[in-house]
């Protein structure tokens, strides 16, 4: 049986309009308003001065969830007056929701997701791999149901690690896997707490608050991958996934569940990308010399 990792590359080769500046436009034509402050409160503009439109990944939006202006904020936030007839007293409060709502962005961002994402339609696609039957198991990071309704893969067969569209309650997850940044604000908070120092302390309280909300702990969702039997599991195939190291744990769990003895299958879009795929799976913990790395036109084969 084998094991495949889908991608957001894996919808854009069936045609479907799921890249980031897909849904940029969406919010563009839709909350202009909303995109502007997110974008520049995000340095998600930065990004789009040194990448192509077509380019931006998923992956470069959520790396920067953890890049807010934490020396800014610090600095604004001991010089200013909170109007507070106690002096700091309360100070930490006041911070929490004045900060909860200056960031409140990635909830919205994650509503906005799954409106854009039923507007998308999958009813006409077509099938383009022979290799995508119901032999397989699939873990798929895409909202959409590809697999389900164009392939007719039988759901036990699929898990979506980060949710689906078919599931009416759960927001898509969005989240950054910063760790480093969460270190070091708790570093912050120990120096504060010696001394004496409740002002420093009670901002770094909420921005620590502000990053462990918004790290996306693969524990959380990694759950469902113990459906997968994986003593049936002969190799595992990657199609559309950039191995971003914000997914590496994943990667490095499935290695290790499947005893670090398989072939890893990367089929790749352009020859230029060769490269980083196959360091990111590296950076995850694989062996170089059981990654495969495959020309895209070998999946799409219909």
């Amino acid at each position: 049986m084998e094991l495949f990792i889908i991608g957001n590359g894996f919808d854009i080769g069936h045609d479907l309009p799921t890249n980031y500046w897909d849904f940029r436009t969406y919010l563009k034509n839709i909350y202009p308003d909303f995109l502007h402050t997110f974008e520049e409160r995000y340095y998600i503009s930065s990004i789009m001065s040194d990448v192509k439109e077509d380019n931006l990944l998923w992956s470069d939006l959520e790396g920067n969830l953890a890049k807010i202006d934490e020396d800014v904020i610090i600095e604004e936030s001991t010089n200013i007056d909170m109007g507070l007839e106690g002096g700091d007293i309360g100070i930490e409060d006041t911070l929490f929701v004045f900060f909860s709502n200056q960031y409140k962005y990635i909830e919205q961002l994650a509503g906005y997701l799954k409106q854009w994402v039923k507007t998308i339609k999958i009813r006409d696609v077509q099938k383009k791999s022979s290799l995508i039957t119901d032999d397989s198991m699939y873990i798929t990071f895409n909202y959409t149901g590809v697999l389900e309704k164009t392939y007719g893969i039988s759901q036990s067969k699929i898990i979506h690690i980060h949710g689906s569209i078919r599931q009416k309650d759960i927001d898509p997850v969005l989240g950054h896997g910063d760790q480093e940044r969460i270190k070091r604000i708790s570093e912050k908070i120990e120096k504060a707490e010696y001394l004496f120092d409740e002002k420093r302390l009670s901002i770094y309280r909420v921005i620590k608050n502000y990053y462990q909300k918004t790290f996306k702990d693969v524990k959380d969702y990694s759950r469902n991958l113990y459906r997968i039997d994986f003593k049936d599991v002969e190799g595992i195939s990657v199609v559309g996934h950039s191995l971003a190291s914000i997914d590496g744990k994943y990667f490095n769990l499935i290695d290790q569940m499947s005893e670090r003895n398989l072939i890893w299958k990367i089929y790749y879009y352009h020859a230029g990308e060769k490269e980083r795929l196959k360091n990111n799976l590296i950076d995850a913990g694989v062996e170089k010399e059981r990654i495969e790395l495959i020309p895209s036109l070998k999946f799409y084969d219909l």
